[in-house]
């Protein structure tokens, strides 16, 4: 048994190379983060689910909630992605009983992590630290000083590198054989030769009639199809801080005291790029046979030598040997005393005598020089404008929002407030969310007018920050919710979709029967002839075509190959249509693989294979587990 084996695995390495990577990756992440202290709580009336013997309560779901949150977050972050908290639950409740799960497997199958590992994993936090050395008191303190109760806290540890070995020992026992590189392989090149037609959806929309009252009931039956949109109705106070600076007055006086200011804090050291060829003194190697290498080198550099490509071939340092030994740019404190003191009598263009560290001799080259000069108070005069005039706008824009904040909630008029702020008044007729302005299209400002029940039912000033230094001051003077829109009105667009409606089904009609007519051994040339249709066909497709789209594509090749007579189906087209196909032949290749690609290959079907078993561990441990759901 393979799984059991990758278990008997981890146990045999409780103490070795696995710890420490699941204590970098999964233990030492969480120390000092959002915290363990929401699992520490037990009580029988907060309990939202149990796993066999192991209870998850409301603390732990709150802490998996802002867990799950944070991930999805990240990882979706930038598609402005809002979870429902109802379904945020339910995914938090879900991955704690897999976990659960997977502990009481783990559990039952005797492997238990020592409290010694433990502290040994949080040994490898300086925090817990005293004297270079791990404090179990130092531990305690600051475990019970951030509310966590240190036996509960070790026993998250505990279970977090447990979850970890299962993990890794799934992983380790994974393999994949030679036979099975090679049929994968041999899948992969594979293609098919099919023939197919395909049924038009316009044509047979073009023979569609209906009648005033069919579309009036599709009508009735469809009320959400035909709602209006939500209109708003607002008046507002753009503030911006862009706008503010027309108005910034900036005297020559301070422009020169900044300019003064500018040349104080100009940085005038020389900065000089550097490149570098590395030599390892290797251990047991003769240092005086490096040095002699390294002259060597740049006897060979100086008599016309390419020192780039001198660098590929005999540079250490692989982190810089793939673009010309570039260390970087120093002002004569980046690099180590023993480069700088060298660098520092060296001329642009020229290369060093060997320069020994403890266990590396270095050719040095002085690739540019560069003296800093400052602007002249002409030069820089438009600059040093524009950022005062940035830093008083949006100094002054920080004043109006507090202002228009404390105004908000002592007057009830918009009208007051912009003559309290000098500012002016927009009013915007109604409008829909897709129909907004550039200026009323922000996220925030949408979701106030369209989404906040609150504010439309009870409208009241907001003032709402769209970005930095640009802000709203709203009032919602009127605001209509979704209607159905009279049939009168959309009569037309009603008609359109029944026939498309009536259409489709006649279409998945004509499928269906042409795949139960192929299925009693009817010919698809004979087929395309009834239906009038072209037949069409294919060959050496493979999986990768262009021909047909993607999810076409997948349904051809999970046609099986074991009876061609029977290997047929039908697809949906993009544009409505169908496609009814046949396949003809199934084409294996023989194709030949390098070593590096083999082992490519096989890496990449392992790691599939990995999530895979252990999607596959965990619904098995899930499955057997009693688990009791009480939320």
């Amino acid at each position: 048994n393979t799984t059991m084996a990758g278990i008997q695995d981890i146990r045999n390495n409780l103490d070795g190379t696995v710890v420490k990577f699941i204590v970098g990756f999964i233990v030492i992440a969480f120390v000092g983060s959002i915290g363990w202290s929401a699992f520490f709580s037990s009580s029988d009336v907060n309990e939202v689910a149990s796993v066999d013997d192991i209870k998850i309560d409301v603390t732990d779901l709150n802490f998996e909630m802002r867990a799950q949150d944070y991930y999805f977050q990240e990882r979706f972050g930038n598609q402005d992605l809002n979870l429902d908290e109802e379904m945020l639950q339910k995914i938090s409740i879900e991955s704690l009983i897999r976990k659960a799960s997977i502990l009481s497997f783990l559990k039952e199958s005797s492997l238990e992590v020592t409290d010694s590992v433990a502290y040994r994993e949080l040994a490898k936090d300086e925090s817990f630290e005293e004297d270079g050395k791990f404090s179990l008191t130092k531990f305690e303190a600051i475990a019970r000083s951030q509310g966590y109760v240190p036996n509960a806290y070790l026993k998250r540890v505990k279970e977090d590198i447990a979850l970890g070995f299962w993990r890794e020992g799934v992983g380790s026992s994974t393999f994949v054989t030679n036979s099975e590189i090679l049929e994968n392989l041999r899948l992969a090149e594979q293609t098919r030769d099919v023939q197919f037609i395909r049924l038009n959806l316009q044509a047979i929309l073009n023979n569609v009639t209906t009648t005033t009252e069919d579309v009036k009931n599709f009508y009735n039956n469809n009320s959400q199809l035909f709602l209006t949109s939500k209109l708003a109705k607002i008046k507002y106070i753009e503030l911006s801080s862009k706008n503010l600076e027309e108005d910034v007055s900036i005297g020559e006086s301070a422009l020169r005291e900044e300019y003064d200011l500018y040349l104080e804090n100009f940085d005038t050291s020389v900065k000089k790029t550097i490149s570098h060829l590395m030599l390892n003194i290797d251990e047991g190697e003769n240092k005086s046979e490096v040095i002699a290498l390294a002259k060597e080198l740049k006897s060979q550099v100086m008599a016309g030598s390419n020192f780039i490509e001198l660098v590929k071939e005999y540079s250490d340092d692989e982190g810089t040997k793939d673009n010309g030994g570039e260390l970087g740019v120093t002002d004569g404190s980046v690099f180590p005393p023993e480069f700088e003191e060298v660098i520092a009598l060296m001329e642009e263009g020229s290369l060093s005598d060997p320069v020994e560290l403890d266990e590396s001799i270095h050719l040095l080259l002085l690739k540019d020089t560069q003296t800093p000069i400052a602007d002249t108070f002409e030069e820089k005069r438009e600059a040093i404008l524009l950022s005062i005039s940035e830093d008083l706008a949006s100094d002054r824009f920080v004043e109006l929002l507090d202002q228009a904040s404390d105004l908000s909630f002592s007057l009830n008029d918009l009208e007051a407030i912009a003559k309290e702020l000098n500012l002016s008044t927009q009013a915007v007729d109604y409008f829909s969310k897709e129909g907004a302005s550039e200026v009323l299209s922000n996220p925030k400002v949408l979701e106030l007018l369209f989404e906040n029940l609150d504010f439309q039912n009870d409208p009241t000033i907001e003032v709402v920050e769209t970005q930095e230094n640009e802000a709203l001051i709203i009032l919602l003077e009127d605001f209509k919710q979704q209607e159905v829109t009279p049939f009168d009105s959309v009569e037309l667009q009603a008609t359109v979709m029944y026939k498309k409606e009536l259409a489709t089904g006649a279409l998945d009609e004509l499928e269906a029967q042409i795949i139960d007519t192929l299925d009693t051994g009817s010919n698809l040339a004979l087929i395309a002839t009834e239906q009038n249709v072209e037949l069409e066909s294919y060959q050496d497709l493979s999986r990768n075509s262009s021909l047909l789209s993607g999810s076409v594509m997948l349904d051809i090749f999970n046609l099986p190959r074991t009876n061609l007579d029977k290997a047929f189906g039908s697809s949906k087209l993009d544009n409505g249509d169908s496609i009814v196909y046949r396949l003809k032949a199934i084409n294996d290749k023989e194709t030949a693989i390098t070593p590096e690609e083999k082992l490519t290959f096989r890496e990449f079907i392992g790691e599939e294979r990995q999530v895979s078993e252990l999607s596959e561990l965990q619904l098995a441990s899930q499955q057997s587990a009693n688990i009791i759901r009480k939320f």
